[in-house]
């Protein structure tokens, strides 16, 4: 088998063992045969890209290509989010279950459709990467905000400012050093005006 393949073919067969499925379970979701699978798992068949997207989503992982500068932050965001379901507090569930809660009646006060969507896109991230205290109390902030907004809703401006904390705190998550001798990569998810 091929160096280039031979690190996505294991990270498959991990993936299928750890749904603790057999070769033929994957056989007939993927609709390749179980010998193809077994082939491709041992490296004596150089699997085609349509086998690997049929594998793939068989065992509900995605092929993706992402530039190459972007890799940093996205092997981040797997880690976390493979790390994450046992470190997440429960304060951090309810907080960003709330904010989707409220997003999903107050769309409309955003100021741009765009805006509207990084905000719902980096709650859900927030879902799975673990903050610091000092990122929780700035959650904990932009909640209050809200709530304090209740019984008027927010004005656009208040919004943004709210949408702003929100997207920094998805950029720190994600971009927070694992490893404090790794220095952090310079850039960010979305361009963020400081000046709004």
């Amino acid at each position: 088998m091929a160096y280039k393949t031979e690190h996505i073919t294991q990270q498959l067969r991990a993936a299928r063992e750890a749904q603790k499925m057999s070769q033929r379970e994957l056989s007939a979701r993927s609709g390749l045969t179980q010998s193809h699978i077994s082939q491709i798992e041992r490296g004596t068949m150089e699997p085609g890209l349509g086998s690997l997207v049929d594998v793939a989503r068989a065992l509900d992982l995605e092929i993706v290509l992402a530039p190459k500068k972007l890799m940093p932050a996205i092997r981040n965001i797997l880690d976390s989010a493979s790390a994450s379901s046992d470190v997440l507090t429960s304060d951090q569930r309810k907080l960003v279950g709330r904010l989707e809660r409220w997003f999903a009646q107050h769309r409309g006060g955003f100021g741009s459709a765009s805006e509207a969507d990084t905000f719902k896109d980096s709650l859900a991230l927030l879902r799975h990467l673990p903050l610091s205290a000092e990122e929780m109390d700035t959650f904990n902030e932009a909640t209050a905000r809200l709530d304090r907004s209740q019984a008027d809703p927010p004005s656009r401006q208040e919004l943004s400012r709210i949408a702003h904390a929100v997207r920094h705190l998805r950029n720190a998550a994600v971009h927070r050093d694992r490893d404090d001798a790794v220095p952090r990569s310079a850039y960010a998810l979305d361009e963020e005006d400081d000046n709004a």
